[in-house]
Order: C-alpha cells, then sequence, then structure tokens
C-alpha cells in the first residue's frame, strides 16, 4: 500500500535537510520508535512499537539508505523488520524530499508499505494503517519542531514510551479514521 505524507519544518531547506538525515538525532521524535545500532553511516538497527487497532505490534528491523542526494534534497531509503512475536513482518521504500517555501521548508514523504504474513490482517484496512501513518508523521513533526530544530537534544525515554505512545497514536488515528469517513459519507 503506498501512503503519503506531508509536512512543514520551521528551517531553511539546507539545515532541515541536514536534521532529516541525522538519523541518531531524529530516531527519538518517531513514536514508538527506539535505535539500536548504528552499522554504518547509512545502516540503522531498531524497534518500532505500534497499535493497529487492538493489536501492539513490536518491529525489529533495518533500515538503509540506499540513495541519497544532499544537493537536491531527495532520498531513499528501505527499511524491513520482523514482528517481535513472530506474527509476520513488514517492508517499506521509502522517499523523502523537501524543498524551500514560506521561510521553512516542505517535506514530502512516499512509502510504498507491504505487510507480510499474520501481520497483514491487521493492515487490511487501508484507512486505518493510513490514518495511524498520518498520526505517526504528525506526532513526528511536532517533536522535530518542538525539539530539534529549536536545538534541543531529544532523549528516547522522553518522549518514545511505548505504551503512552502506543495509545495516544491509535487514539489519534482513531480520529483521522473516523474524521475521513464522515467526510467522505458526507460528500456523497
Amino acid at each position: 500500500m503506498k501512503l503519503e505524507n506531508n509536512f512543514s519544518v520551521a528551517a531553511a531547506p539546507k539545515e532541515a535537510w541536514a536534521i532529516l538525515v541525522d538519523v541518531e538525532r531524529v530516531a527519538p521524535c518517531l513514536p514508538g520508535a527506539k535505535l539500536t545500532e548504528v552499522t554504518d553511516d547509512n545502516a540503522f538497527r531498531g524497534k518500532v512499537d505500534v497499535k493497529l487497532g487492538p493489536v501492539s505490534l513490536t518491529f525489529d528491523g533495518n533500515v538503509k539508505f540506499v540513495e541519497r542526494d544532499d544537493d537536491k534534497y531527495f532520498a531513499i531509503l528501505k527499511a524491513d523488520g520482523r514482528e517481535a512475536r513472530g506474527r509476520g513482518g513488514a517492508q517499506a521504500d521509502i522517499q523523502f524530499s523537501l524543498d524551500g517555501a514560506d521561510g521553512g521548508s516542505n517535506v514530502r514523504v512516499t512509502t510504498d508499505l507491504n505487510l507480510i504474513g499474520p501481520v497483514a490482517q491487521y493492515g487490511r484496512s487501508q484507512g486505518i494503517v493510513a490514518a495511524v501513518s498520518e498520526e505517526m508523521v504528525s506526532q513526528f513533526a511536532a517533536c522535530l519542531e518542538e525539539k530539534v530544530v529549536s536545538g534541543q537534544k531529544v532523549e528516547f525515554g522522553k518522549l518514545n514510551d511505548a505504551g503512552a505512545s502506543g495509545v495516544m497514536i491509535f487514539i489519534g488515528a482513531l480520529k483521522r479514521w473516523i474524521f475521513n469517513i464522515l467526510n467522505i459519507g458526507l460528500s456523497r
């Protein structure tokens, strides 16, 4: 399934790009994520806790820059992970880019997500997966703006309490999903 997200950063493209490609610096802002190992300048290991409907999932996996153009502010990442309790896995190709706008930067993220095995049944409703994705990106962007762009150091334990963030992501995603359903119904 294809997921498209956008957000703004109150920093010029050069500064925003330097922040976004600094995985160690921004990883604590991704809800439920924990960076566990830097294998080289372009490859990382970590965990992500996410809640899809009533089900909590933990993915252990790898993320690697497969293409990166610092002059054009464009990158492609490949991610793969296995659900920790043996319920399948996920693979994603993620493209992100940014451009300048109104004294800041617009960031575009396109994810081609493939859920594999039993975990794929939780993703049957693309609406809830898209809503969870939107909520995670929204929380990431808010943290990025509030903490990282302002120069504060973000620590994993402070922002990524898996239980609290999983519940908050689910609540936010549920609101988005219901709102989208209502909008579709009203437009008919």
